[in-house]
């Protein structure tokens, strides 16, 4: 009896809309003859986008045959009856596990691969120019197993291609030309990437891209497939292979795609016909040049390539005899601090002379990695030359390798001498069986995809090595360069001493995770002369190794971990691997402290960014894992599955991960906002899904980073802000230095803000990190204490004390900024003074009241309730209960010169006073469940339930402050607070300005502002702030609010938005809000994002994880994220004015409002208008319409302005708006202005206007003249009688038989 076991709803749904007879049930159901299984053979999520895509494989196994052939026997074969490609959408927002959408209506696209292989030899019998391998057509089994799935539409496109510059488009535009323009804009190749759907597959040794487009006849269409090239041999008799794909496809344009052979080269080749030509493909080893000789123009329309071809070949320094088997696009996700102009791209460090941009030609810049087979890896430049006119391919240039990184560290063999056997089968002794010999028969990475990944938040390259890996595979002492030692000598010894304990330090391990910063690398590489044919490129150790424990699955599967992702729970100075345990039960995620282990606990400087001294590499740090967070995965009932071990995630969005389960795939939400997520859906088993706790406030309290301005931090005599944050149990300090560039004409990017020379301030704890072992090479690091959440930074409204405060641990410190910033200047008077003022657990939430250093804490706690529920005083016959409770202290600082001071005694800088238990208006039904600090203490309350569960849906939040007669008797106690103005719907999120008048209050996505004017509590008004996710266009809950100088800033999980104020002066009018969208992940748009018709600020794009807003800094927005300091441009012309404008900075801002084009005025004039600067507009905008400028006028009253208009010009308005008005009935826009101005007692004016009109001769223009006329008689008679009856006399001659539409008019 065969067995057949639940299938997963979506991929259930997937499989029977597109001809696949399955059933869905919980339950096994049982078959006869034949047992089948759906199992998961490849596995990728989208880089942005809520998309998985997956290969499944049907497979069954004949019960009967084994029967006949064996009847005692178990054993069974199983076979792939069909397989199918499912691209699949998921919801990224649930608050667990959510598996694959099982409605129908979320599968994007299924392919039945035995469609693909007829569809490919369609394409090859014309389409491409490098299908010279074979005539014999493709099969499914001649094409192989799919070993990589790669998203490439234009989302995918852009993360990969263009992350760095922040836009979609190739950049800004030429000084000649306007135009925004993209790789092949104005033709729509079809063969052109990022059109719908695009899925790039690799196969054994084909590539194949595919688009799919259900509106034609065939669901998809093969876009390139690159199989490699045969030469005939023996008088054409034979062929023999020169090379064939021997890695994924990785795009550089839409058009273009590089990727690894098996002759040791990269191959770059065009989907579309390019400016490039070249009737034989050239292969340019790295000691030749890399460059293509200059274009003649003249040459280049006989010369374009008519279908796809090869457009540059070059090989890396190991030669033919290692096969490039990935290439990993290795640009950050945020502008590098090269200070590069608009349309400049300097060479990379290491390079010659620049490539410049110019009127005709656009160059951009990328970096690729190379691993080849013998785990060695070559960093390139790539810079791409873009024709501005057409959007066709001028250039592609290929510098000399930068870099080498050694993945196999002593055991990498470069060059090798002999090419790698073509047998595939399996080498005795897993992956290091025969890597250790002095020449390896087999290649490493021959038949298994190495572990690399490239972190672009961090700028990190991860290597990932499988288990009981020996120790010289993470030895790199030759990378060095030492000198040699004296035979018999201390330092021999030692050394022989040192490779003993590190031999015994690598043995049992599960794997070793190898992490390259390329900030540093970039760093060595600039030090050392560049790469060429006598210079091979410098080696470059990693900077830190850690050891993976033994419980985890094996490395060698390339898809059974993901190394590197940037998880919010972890400190941004963390390295961490997502892997699954040996029995594929649990998503476990291991992690080790780097940044600050590298100096001793005692040392002031703690270097934030990985530095080269003199040149040298610094020494490589070992350290071991922990464990920070387990899932269980959902299993089948049959033990004896066997389970997938495949995991995809993405590092731009590392909160939700896919993996493989023995039941399909399952989305695992890891984070859920800064706290690990471990809530369980195992619906898909047929049970119930694990409740989670509900968490007292979903959104963070606050930054991890915090800004000072002046004193010690910021330098002495230049004032510049300084940082504090906490890193590793350290309270550390750095200074910040201006980064960005003055240029005008520079493109608005993301900057990274480094941490330079961070001061380590204060000690959370003692013995944090100890160094065990130091060699010539590497040091040991051993860390004692578990691996942390930072936690959230909340500075007093004062300035004169920090909160740290871990969510996750539910605890809290004080500390006193003076005491701490102190150290620096070693400033005796305050060495005795501890910085550690109050510290508490048990807290669910904190907040500080007022200026006057008083805070309140949200603390579980237990309490007596009596049998009729009230709180009872006798303890022996109660109920005790768990309630939050509002708590309130007051910090008193002690004074510097105190004479316990003078004896040398230690004490705290400040005590805690408690002064009492505040009580919650609404009684034992309300629960207080957030608090959020500022002028008055606003607690957000939720409402007890009928079956005794707090819900915040229905909450409330009630402000509380204390009595006047308390305030003027400087009476604190607790019992003095009482609720003032109006309660609010319970909120995500609150925040005040520096004046305490103005209140932000966010729910979810939408933000109100509110006027406190006591005892009036004035609702301004509200907006919607759009900002999608990370994962896909869902609208995303609003995590911090801060007002800078009047203007609002607020941001999302991945965003960064700005809220301009309306006219605060007058109450009588309605405060209008404009809300701008500074920085954003959603999807990429269809077009440019640049569009000279409309003046909106147009959005960077680029990956933010939690941007929290700290302040201005260099012209920019400093925002604090979970990965470092970004700073965000804020360099349009609508943002700065208004938010120059907002800080009372006319001047300046009058400035911005002279250099903006004319085409906008219009635009200008309704955006200051909203902010009640009308005069501005009128004033300093000399391109408003003409329509524009009398309604303004005519609006705000601006008399002389509109008389100066028609007596200098006033021929010219008559006959632009001698028809305005007219069509809609009623008086004529002329009428109306003449009425206004007799309003004025503007009589001159007026006639005027009407002497204008009869000059202007128009039937219509008369009629206004009679009408004006006919007013200004009643106003001057005698004045207005002369002129009537001009009028009728023009009225006459120009009608002599007196056809005079309008001769009621004058009766």
């Amino acid at each position: 009896m065969g067995t057949s076991l639940p299938l997963h709803p979506s991929l259930a749904a997937a499989l029977t809309a597109h001809g696949s007879d399955v059933e869905v049930s919980s339950k096994p159901q049982h078959q006869t003859g034949t047992g089948r299984k759906t199992s998961i053979a490849a596995l990728s999520i989208h880089p942005s986008l809520p998309r998985v895509a997956y290969l499944a494989e049907d497979t069954a196994s004949d019960f009967s045959a084994r029967n006949k052939s064996k009847p005692g026997s178990t054993s069974l074969q199983p076979t792939v009856k069909n397989s199918r490609l499912v691209i699949q959408k998921f919801d990224c927002n649930v608050e667990n596990i959510d598996s694959l959408a099982p409605s129908q209506g979320n599968v994007i696209a299924t392919l039945k691969m035995t469609d693909l292989p007829q569809q490919i030899n369609r394409f090859r019998q014309h389409k491409s120019k490098t299908s010279k391998i074979s005539n014999q057509p493709f099969t499914l089994a001649t094409l192989g197993s799919l070993k990589n799935i790669t998203f490439l539409d234009r989302d995918a496109l852009f993360w990969q291609t263009r992350r760095k510059y922040g836009i979609q488009s190739n950049l800004e535009a030429s000084n000649a030309s306007d135009r925004v323009l993209d790789v092949n804009a104005n033709k729509c190749y079809k063969e052109m990437m990022g059109q719908g759907l695009c899925l790039g597959l690799q196969f054994t040794s084909v590539l194949v891209i595919l688009q799919f487009d259900d509106t034609q006849s065939d669901p998809f269409t093969v876009l390139s497939c690159l199989e490699g090239q045969r030469a005939l041999t023996n008088n054409g008799k034979d062929y023999v292979t020169q090379h064939v794909p021997s890695s994924a496809a990785v795009p550089i344009t839409n058009s273009i795609i590089v990727y690894g052979c098996s002759d040791g080269a990269m191959r770059f080749h065009s989907l579309v016909p390019s400016m490039i030509y070249s009737s034989k493909s050239d292969t340019l080893s790295f000691s030749e040049s890399s460059s293509s000789p200059p274009i003649d123009e003249s040459e280049v329309k006989s010369a374009k390539n008519s279908r796809q071809a090869t457009i540059k070949s070059v090989r890396g320094p190991n030669g033919r005899n290692d096969p490039v088997v990935k290439i990993v696009n290795v640009d950050p996700a945020y502008n590098e601090n090269y200070n590069n102009e608009q349309d400049t791209v300097p060479a990379h460090i290491g390079g010659s002379a620049a490539t410049v941009s110019n009127a005709k030609a656009l160059v951009l810049s990328s970096r690729l990695l190379t691993i080849g087979a013998s785990g060695v890896a070559f960093l390139w430049q790539v810079d791409i030359s873009i024709d501005r006119a057409s959007g066709t391919l001028r250039d592609l240039n290929v510098l000399p390798p930068l870099a080498r990184l050694d993945g196999l560290g002593s055991l990498t063999v470069s060059p090798r001498k002999s090419p790698s056997p073509t047998s595939r089968s399996t080498r005795v002794g897993g992956f290091w069986g025969g890597i250790t010999t002095k020449e390896p028969i087999v290649a490493p990475y021959s038949n298994i995809t190495p572990v690399v990944f490239y972190d672009p938040h961090r700028d990190q390259v991860i290597w990932t090595l499988p288990y009981s890996a020996p120790a010289s595979a993470i030895v790199h002492q030759r990378d060095f360069k030492l000198s040699s030692l004296a035979p018999n000598s201390p330092a021999a010894k030692k050394e022989v001493e040192d490779r003993a304990f590190v031999d015994k330090w690598a043995m049992y391990n599960g794997g070793f995770v190898k992490m390259w910063s390329m900030s540093l690398v970039d760093a060595l590489v600039k030090a050392t002369p560049g790469a060429s044919s006598h210079r091979p490129p410098p080696i470059i150790p990693p900077y830190a190794t850690m050891k993976l424990p033994l419980s985890l699955m094996c490395a060698s599967k390339p898809l059974s971990m993901v190394p590197g992702l940037a998880c919010a729970p972890l400190p941004a100075s963390s390295l961490s691997c997502l892997c699954l345990s040996k029995d594929a039960t649990e998503l476990i995620v291991v992690s080790a402290p780097l940044t600050s282990v590298a100096a001793a606990s005692d040392e002031q400087r703690v270097p934030q960014s990985p530095k080269a001294a003199a040149g040298k590499p610094p020494k490589t740090i070992f350290i071991e894992s922990q464990t920070c967070h387990k899932i269980q995965l959902p299993r089948s009932s049959d033990a004896s599955m066997t389970v997938p071990a495949l995991i995809s995630a993405s590092h731009l969005a590392p909160d939700s991960v896919a993996v493989a389960t023995d039941n399909g795939v399952a989305m695992v939400k890891l984070v859920d906002g800064n706290c690990w997520d471990d809530a369980i859906d195992s619906s898909l088993m047929g049970k119930g899904a694990v409740a989670k706790e509900p968490s007292s406030s979903a959104v963070p309290a606050g930054p991890i980073h915090t800004v000072i301005s002046g004193g010690p931090v910021g330098g002495v005599g230049n004032n510049r802000p300084g940082v504090l944050f906490v890193e590793n149990h350290s309270v550390l300090a750095s200074r910040l230095g201006s980064s960005r560039s003055s240029s005008e004409n520079r493109q608005p990017t993301v900057e990274k803000v480094d941490l330079a020379d961070a001061m380590v301030l204060y000690q959370l704890e003692k013995a944090s990190y100890t160094t065990t072992k130091e060699t010539r090479t590497s040091k040991l690091i051993v860390s004692p204490l578990p691996l942390t959440s930072p936690p959230r930074l909340i500075p007093s409204p004062s300035g004169r004390y920090l909160c740290l405060l871990w969510e996750g641990k539910q605890t809290y410190d004080i500390l006193h900024a003076g005491s701490l910033l102190v150290r620096e200047t070693g400033d005796i008077r305050g060495q005795g003074v501890s910085p550690s003022c109050d510290s508490g657990d048990n807290v669910l939430s904190f907040a500080w009241i007022g200026d006057d250093d008083q805070f309140a804490v949200l603390r579980q706690v237990e309490i007596d309730y009596g049998l009729d529920g009230e709180v009872a005083a006798d303890s022996d016959t109660t109920d005790k209960k768990s309630r939050p409770r509002v708590e309130l202290f007051k910090l008193a600082e002690v004074e510097v010169g105190a004479p316990e001071l003078a004896g040398g005694a230690g004490v705290a800088a400040a005590t805690t006073v408690s002064v009492g238990s505040l009580t919650v208006r609404g009684g034992d039904r309300v629960v207080p469940q957030v608090l959020f600090g500022g002028p008055a203490l606003c607690i957000g309350c939720s409402i007890m339930s009928a079956n005794s569960m707090p819900d915040t849906d229905e909450g409330m939040a009630y402000f509380y402050t204390r009595k006047s007669g308390a305030i003027m008797e400087n009476d604190e106690r607790a019992s003095n607070y009482m609720t003032v103005g109006t309660s609010i719907p319970y909120p995500d999120l609150l925040a005040w300005d520096d004046d305490g008048l103005l209140c932000a209050v966010a729910y979810g996505s939408r933000v109100a502002i509110y006027l406190s004017d006591p005892p009036k509590f004035t609702l301004l008004g509200s907006v919607n702030v759009v900002g999608g996710s990370r994962l896909g266009e869902a609208e995303q809950p609003i995590i911090s609010l801060k007002f800078i100088h009047g203007v609002l800033y607020c941001s999302g999980p991945s965003s960064v938005h700005v809220v301009f104020l309306g006219n605060l002066a007058e109450e009588d009018t309605v405060c209008e809000l404009d809300t701008y969208t500074i920085a954003s992940s959603r999807s990429v748009p269809l077009q440019g994002t640049d569009r000279s018709d409309d003046f909106t600020p147009t959005p960077v794009i680029t990956s933010l994880s939690h941007p929290h807003i700290l302040t201005y800094h260099s012209g920019g927005l400093l925002v604090s994220t979970d990965v470092g300091l970004r700073l965000l441009p804020l360099s349009h012309p609508l943002i700065r004015i208004g938010t120059l404008l907002a800080a009372n900075l006319t001047e300046k801002a009058r400035k911005w409002i002279f250099d903006t084009p004319k085409a906008h005025h219009d635009f200008l004039a309704h955006f200051l208008i909203r902010r009640g600067r009308a005069d501005l507009a009128i004033r300093d905008l000399n391109g408003l319409s003409l329509e524009t400028y009398i309604d303004l006028c005519i609006r705000y009253e601006r008399t002389s302005e509109l008389e100066n208009l028609i007596n200098t010009h006033g021929g010219q308005v008559v006959k632009e708006i001698s028809s305005w008005g007219r069509e809609e009935g009623g008086y004529s826009a002329i009428s109306a202005i003449g009425l206004y101005m007799l309003g004025k007692d503007k009589i001159d004016c007026v006639t005027r206007l009407v002497g204008q009109l009869i000059s202007c001769g128009t039937d219509e223009g008369l009629v206004d003249a009679i009408k004006l006329a006919s007013l200004i008689g009643a106003l001057d008679q005698n004045g207005g009688g002369a002129l009537l009856q001009n009028v009728i006399d023009v009225v006459h001659q120009k009608h002599p038989d007196n056809q005079v539409p309008l001769v009621s008019i004058v009766k």
